[in-house]
């Protein structure tokens, strides 16, 4: 009898289990679902969507980017122009787009120095947008050179030529990692030294003949020459320093710029 009475009641009570069992189950899922559809709207937004963690995209990239030295910054111009400025100006008058340029050189740097630039990630957007590079830089290297006579300055200057060499390469490589297709242009070196120290001008000539192979074994460089245009004109094409170009000095390198270039 006792059998009887207690086999339905513990069926009717897993039964009862079960039941409450499955009811909160469905309930889980339905409110799950309603908290998936009700997201905020920039919740729902894909990954791809938004900009990677220390992305950034320049606002106003310009077409021109100037780097390098005070040759690249303009020091010596009258009307405060320098190379970029003038060679703008001539490509806007043949182009009926016109054109925009960012100059970020620095006064005194040497080779070293435009590494350590180019290797800074705040610069990384301006290289990476620009359609034209244009590079002064050497001629720091070159004139600060140590010596005391022709031995100590064959010395130094192999040295210093060495040194430059491998930054020279490694400002290309770096360019071209952030910008595969820009073309790029090198400034050569002209020779202020001929009249005070003329020994240095084998010296340049090197110099420049060094810097011409490096930057033509990249496809998209151009090496541009400007010791020819200044050799027989010095008095024109120096400003009041005897050191940095005069107005007319940076317009023949503009001018000689925009024949290599275009």
């Amino acid at each position: 009898m006792y059998k009887k009475v207690i086999w339905p009641l513990v069926f009717f009570m897993s039964l009862v289990l079960a039941t409450v069992f499955i009811s909160g189950f469905i309930a889980s899922i339905v409110v799950s679902k309603s908290e998936e559809t009700n997201y905020p709207e920039e919740q729902m937004e894909s990954s791809s969507d938004r900009p990677e963690e220390g992305e950034r995209i320049p606002e106003d990239s310009s077409d021109i980017l100037i780097l390098g030295d005070s040759i690249g910054f303009g020091v010596g111009d009258e009307e405060n122009l320098g190379i970029g400025e003038r060679y703008l100006d001539l490509i806007n008058t043949e182009d009926e787009k016109e054109r925009t340029s960012t100059n970020i050189s620095v006064p005194s740097f040497e080779s070293d120095d435009l590494v350590n630039l180019i290797k800074s990630a705040e610069n990384e957007a301006s290289i990476a947008s620009a359609n034209l590079i244009i590079v002064s830089i050497g001629g720091n290297d070159l004139n600060r050179l140590d010596y005391e006579d022709n031995v100590t300055l064959t010395l130094a200057f192999e040295k210093a030529l060495k040194k430059y060499k491998g930054n020279l390469e490694f400002l290309i490589k770096e360019i071209r990692n952030l910008n595969p297709d820009a073309q790029l242009a090198f400034i050569g070196l002209y020779d202020p030294y001929s009249k005070k120290e003329p020994e240095k001008t084998r010296l340049l000539l090197e110099w420049n003949y060094e810097t011409r192979l490096i930057v033509e074994s990249d496809v998209k460089s151009a090496y541009i020459p400007t010791y020819e245009l200044f050799k027989y004109h010095l008095d024109d094409y120096l400003s009041v320093d005897e050191f940095h170009p005069s107005g007319s000095g940076y317009q023949v390198i503009a001018e000689e710029l925009d024949r290599v270039v275009n």
